[in-house]
């Protein structure tokens, strides 16, 4: 009885908002609301058109005939007009005898009941985009038509002599960004377990670049690094580019300071920091909002007394490249302000089904590393590896000439290399980087849906792919609504919140972006990869 009112409350305040508004537009022609015929039999009895519709979660396949009837007719009761179906799981445990597994033959005759009954009561029907609420795919996408991101593997080479040699395949891992592996993230927060992801990736250029004066790899500079937990074994694994192990250094106590440390023996010029957090995670940040208490980059002569360069951010990307103007020390340290536990969990795991994770007791680092030269600031979201509200906001900052890579330094050497990877070039004078570049997929699957009917998010920027899921998914509903679809039965499609993250590559973008921008990408596709190529204006233009 209480949610009928309640529903009741609700329909009758937005029929009431529904009138004043009609009135305000129609004094707004020079006519008077009082034309309305029958204002108050409108008011408590307002048409099909004016009532709400609801969403109907069908959980994890708890559905029987009994239930249906009962909800529609409930419905029906209060006053709601139609629903928009979706096929979803989220922490939820099974409750009837068999569970009705997606699109089985068991799913389909509960499915065509539901269209019926709601037919005969004269509903607006609708479906979700994919099984659960986000966003548009299922587990009939191929590999082949996910969603892509790009990737690549870096090889220097010295100018003036023949090379001959194998590239290094770009990674294939699935997952946000570069090698780093999918997570589970409906497993971490005691949801159901996905689907295993499928690794796939392909070649998409190969492009070779002078470096610029400045470069100085910290392999060369060799850095002693220590940390407030001591010194930190295997430091080079801070800038080896494989997200996938980290370093830990022990949290310090609330109100306290926790750092990393690299001492140069001697002043040496930083322009930029890459940072990107190790271990597990935490699947909260994908809710959260960029604050400004991440770790702080501080620089120092004398190891004593430090001033603060650059704030990380916290939100977005696993990845983070920072930029700023050169700065001159011998020791720099990435620092972080430990707060009380209670202010880092917004939300309490337990009210939303799953287990409350243990408190982290260390800060686990995947990648540490400063730049000698300057790099694209925040090139991970601009390249669309991540979102952030304003890319505006994050200009890069102009960099000395030898810093930049020159235009005419940047060669196509996509020809050149042969299948199985192997290169011939005897590049001009000078140290180069070769950067074998590729795509491999971003992980993200349809969610919160069951098992069964998870899969890869088609990929959003191929009209071919879109239109098979789409022939496929809208197929699967003919078959299960014997046809009822269109002007009579299963009427629409709701595409609901979008938690399909970004992704930035497809197989024509190449062709599409040549069509639509007028010119060749290729010769500026080290920008994706953080490089700053002419200047930075231009770098951030492309991106």
């Amino acid at each position: 009885m209480t949610t009928s009112t309640n529903i009741h409350r609700v329909t009758t305040a937005l029929a009431l908002a529904a009138v004043l508004a009609n009135g305000i537009v129609a004094k707004s022609f020079g006519q008077q609301a009082a034309t309305t015929p029958s204002l108050e039999q409108g008011f408590q009895t307002p048409p099909a058109s004016a009532r709400p519709r609801v969403w109907w979660h069908w959980m994890n396949g708890n559905i029987t005939n009994e239930g249906i009837d009962l909800d529609l007719e409930w419905m029906h009761r209060v006053g709601i007009a139609g629903f928009q179906n979706f096929d979803a799981a989220l922490f939820t445990p099974q409750v009837v005898d068999k569970r009705l597994v997606y699109m089985t033959p068991e799913w389909k005759a509960a499915f065509l009941h539901a269209i019926k009954k709601g037919d005969s009561l004269g509903f607006e029907m609708a479906v979700a985009g994919s099984p659960g609420w986000s966003e548009s795919g299922g587990p009939w996408v191929k590999p082949s038509q996910a969603m892509k991101k790009l990737v690549w593997s870096e090889t220097h080479v010295e100018g003036g002599a023949a090379f001959h040699g194998v590239l290094p395949p770009v990674p294939s891992e699935t997952g946000p960004f570069g090698n780093l592996a999918q997570q589970d993230l409906m497993g971490m927060m005691g949801g159901a377990d996905s689907p295993k992801a499928v690794d796939y990736s392909s070649d998409v250029a190969v492009i070779a670049f002078r470096e610029p004066s400045d470069v100085q790899a910290m392999s060369a500079l060799k850095p002693a690094v220590t940390s407030s937990g001591g010194r930190v074994a295997n430091a080079e694994l801070l800038w080896d580019g494989d997200l996938n192990h980290s370093t830990g250094i022990p949290i310090a106590a609330p109100g306290k300071t926790s750092w990393i440390q690299f001492d140069f023996g001697k002043p040496t010029v930083i322009r930029a920091i890459t940072y990107a957090t190790g271990g597990p995670r935490d699947p909260l940040a994908l809710f959260g909002v960029e604050t400004n208490d991440g770790p702080v980059l501080e620089a120092s002569d004398d190891g004593v007394t430090f001033t603060p360069v650059v704030r990380m951010p916290t939100f977005g990307a696993v990845q983070h490249t920072m930029s700023f103007p050169a700065k001159t020390a011998r020791y720099f340290r990435l620092s972080f302000l430990e707060k009380p536990a209670a202010s880092t969990m917004p939300i309490d795991m337990g009210e939303l089904g799953g287990a409350m994770p243990p408190l982290p007791k260390t800060h686990e680092i995947a990648e540490l590393e400063l730049h000698t030269d300057a790099r694209v600031n925040r090139f991970e979201e601009k390249a669309a590896f991540a979102a952030t509200p304003d890319l505006y906001a994050f200009a890069t900052n102009s960099p000395n000439a030898t810093s930049a890579i020159a235009k005419s330094d940047v060669i196509d050497l996509t020809t050149k290399m042969k299948p199985d990877g192997t290169l011939d070039w005897t590049p001009p004078a000078g140290r180069w980087i070769v950067l074998r570049m590729g795509y491999s997929l971003t992980g993200i699957t349809n969610h919160p849906a069951p098992p069964e009917a998870t899969g890869p998010e088609v990929d959003k920027l191929s009209k071919q792919d879109v239109s098979d899921y789409f022939n496929h998914y809208l197929d699967n509903y003919k078959d299960a609504t014997a046809g009822m679809m269109g002007k009579r039965g299963l009427k629409y499609v709701i595409t609901d919140s979008w938690e399909a993250g970004t992704q930035n590559w497809t197989d024509q973008m190449i062709a599409e972006f040549t069509s639509r921008r007028g010119y060749d990408p290729r010769p500026w596709l080290p920008v994706m990869a953080g490089r700053i190529i002419g200047s930075a204006e231009e770098s951030d233009r492309f991106l």
